[in-house]
C-alpha cells in the first residue's frame, strides 16, 4: 500500500474524545512504538469503561501493598478467590462478562505496582496534529509494510460496540508497539513458567513468583509479565476476547502462536 507513513486516531462518544495525527515519515520503529503506547493509554480505559464493568469498584478492590511482583503476588496470596470473584461478581452486569473484570483487575494491580507488561520504549512525547472526530471512530497505522485499519460508525451503536472496537485497536498497537519497540520477547521462558497450569487465580501468582525467580533481582522483562499471564488464559490489557462470551458478535483476535488454558 502505497502512501504517507503516519498514525491516525479519530473517535468520540459519550465523555470520550480523541483526535491525533502522527506524521511518521522518517521516524524509526522505536518512535512508532512510543506512539502507539501513548494511543493505547489514552484509549483503553474507556476500553474497559464501555464493556459494561464497573471499573470503580475494581481500581478500589486492586490495591497491592508495595511494588513490584512481589506485591501483585501478595495481593492475590492475601485475598482468598472466592473474595476475589464475588467482588468482581458485584462488578458486572452479566456473568459472560467476568473475563473483561479479570482483565481489568490485573491491569490495575499491575499498573498499581509499577512492574511493566507493555512495550517499554524510551524517548519523549512525539507531538502530534490535532484531528476533529467525526461519527467515525478509525484507527489508520501505516509504516513502511505495516498497515492496519479499523472503524466503526458511532451512530446508534451500543455501548459493548464501542468498547469493541477500541479493545480491538488496543489489541493490535499493544502487541505490534512490541513488535516495533525492538525488545527481547523470550516466548520459551514464557511457556516454560505457564506450562501445565491452567486457567485459575491462584495460578497467577505462583506463575509470578516463577517469573519473579527467574528475574532476579531486576524488573521483569514486560513482555515475560504480558506472556505469561497470556498463556494463561489472562491478558492484563483491553482486548476483544474479554467480551466475546457477553457478545458474541465481538470477535476475538486471531490466535498467535498456542492457545490459552481455558
Amino acid at each position: 500500500m502505497a502512501g504517507q507513513d503516519e498514525v491516525i486516531f479519530s473517535g468520540a462518544y459519550k465523555d470520550f474524545k480523541l483526535g491525533l495525527k502522527y506524521d511518521m515519515t522518517g521516524k524509526t520503529p522505536e518512535q512508532v512504538a512510543l506512539v502507539l503506547a501513548q494511543i493505547s493509554a489514552k484509549i483503553e480505559p474507556y476500553a474497559y469503561k464501555f464493556s459494561g464493568i464497573d471499573t470503580d469498584t475494581i481500581a478500589r478492590f486492586a490495591t497491592p501493598k508495595g511494588t513490584g511482583l512481589s506485591a501483585v503476588c501478595g495481593f492475590f496470596d492475601s485475598t482468598p478467590p472466592s473474595e476475589i470473584k464475588e467482588t468482581l461478581a458485584k462488578s458486572i452486569p452479566k456473568p459472560e462478562l467476568m473475563s473483561a473484570a479479570e482483565s481489568y483487575l490485573l491491569n490495575q494491580l499491575l499498573t498499581k505496582a509499577g512492574v511493566g507488561f507493555k512495550a517499554q520504549v524510551q524517548g519523549g512525547a512525539i507531538e502530534a496534529e490535532d484531528e476533529e472526530p467525526g461519527d467515525t471512530i478509525a484507527f489508520i497505522g501505516k509504516f513502511k509494510e505495516w498497515v492496519a485499519i479499523k472503524k466503526l460508525c458511532v451512530e446508534r451503536v451500543m455501548d459493548y460496540e464501542v468498547s469493541g472496537i477500541l479493545s480491538s485497536i488496543n489489541y493490535t498497537i499493544v502487541n505490534k508497539a512490541y513488535e516495533f519497540s525492538g525488545g527481547k520477547k523470550d516466548e520459551a521462558a514464557a511457556e516454560a513458567i505457564s506450562k501445565g497450569r491452567r486457567r485459575s487465580l491462584g495460578n497467577i501468582s505462583l506463575c509470578l513468583k516463577d517469573l519473579a525467580e527467574k528475574s532476579g533481582t531486576g524488573a521483569p522483562e514486560p513482555y515475560l509479565v504480558m506472556k505469561v499471564l497470556d498463556n494463561l488464559g489472562y491478558k492484563p490489557y483491553a482486548s476483544p476476547d474479554m467480551l466475546t462470551a457477553a457478545y458474541p458478535d465481538i470477535k476475538p483476535p486471531k490466535v498467535r502462536g498456542r492457545k490459552p488454558k481455558g
